[in-house]
């Protein structure tokens, strides 16, 4: 049994990562193999519509009926960045999305910096 928190008691939800399949696990590489050998794409088959049905079970944490209201928050960029990320928002219930602006003092990019290698001795 899941936790119901109904009317007021919750009004958002966040999810930091999109929750896609362990790659490593035995089962999805056999099957992923599998899939490879009819010519199928595992990631197309497997991965995305396992990733697309959590992200749609998280968002129903909040939304359980039509009177339901509140906020989703999702921070994962991959939405914004991969490919499947439209797929994924495209397979959530229709509701408004919008991307709010970041502040810039909030967004740094990493920077590569080349840390000094200490000699072997």
């Amino acid at each position: 049994e899941g936790l119901d928190l109904k009317g007021d008691l919750l009004s958002q939800v966040h999810i930091h990562k999109i929750a896609f399949p362990p790659i490593d696990s035995p089962v999805v590489i056999t099957e992923g193999e599998w899939l490879k050998s009819l010519n199928r794409y595992p990631f197309e088959v497997q991965s995305l519509p396992s990733a697309s049905f959590n992200l749609i079970q998280q968002v129903g944490r909040l939304i359980r009926s039509h009177g339901c209201w509140g906020e989703v928050v999702i921070y994962d960029k991959r939405l914004l960045t991969k490919n499947y990320g439209k797929r994924l928002l495209d397979a959530l219930p229709v509701f408004p999305i919008e991307q709010p602006e970041v502040p810039e003092g909030i967004v740094k990019k990493k920077e590569k910096t080349k840390s000094p290698r200490r000699r072997r001795r």
